[in-house]
């Protein structure tokens, strides 16, 4: 029942999400304002609006998924709707995820993030350790060359 119950409510979502984008493209034609005071009018926020809109444009533009997209939480299909959904490869990675099926709650989502943003710090750090101990090595072998003034150290900066 529950699972009838969420594809109930996740076509419901896309076809609001379908009517308030056809009706602020309708309104648009009427000035900045007009579709925002519509829709209190009709008892709906932007925000709302926008989230509808955008979760609408999601399952359109990702229409392979779009029975993965309409049985995912509301909250979570909002989450990976939004423009910022994929403004990092943490979150792009994530997004990609849930569109695969492999994630299917906003919890295991923002902890997904969360796990691949520090994947992503400790390689930059295992990078920057690296590149800093090669720096040293190469000044090292540069003043191990200036000093003892001996040929068979040259081969060493050409390793760096």
């Amino acid at each position: 029942k529950e699972s009838n119950m969420r594809e109930i409510v996740g076509k419901a979502y896309t076809e609001l999400g379908r009517e308030l984008k056809e009706a602020q493209a309708e309104l648009s034609k009427n000035g900045y304002g007009c579709f925002e005071k519509w829709c209190e009018s009709i008892g709906f926020n932007r925000m709302q609006a926008n989230r509808l809109i955008q979760r609408y444009s999601l399952v359109t533009n990702c229409y392979e998924q779009k029975d993965i997209i309409e049985d995912l939480p509301v909250s979570l299909s909002y989450e990976i709707a939004k423009p910022s959904a994929e403004s990092t490869p943490a979150k792009s990675q994530a997004k990609a995820e849930v569109l695969d099926g492999k994630i299917d709650t906003l919890k295991a989502y923002k902890q997904r993030i969360q796990e691949l943003e520090t994947q992503a710090q400790l390689a930059e750090e295992k990078r920057k350790q690296a590149e800093s101990m090669a720096e040293t090595a190469r000044k090292d072998a540069e003043i191990k060359i200036r000093h003892y003034g001996d040929q068979s150290f040259r081969g060493v900066l050409f390793c760096f």
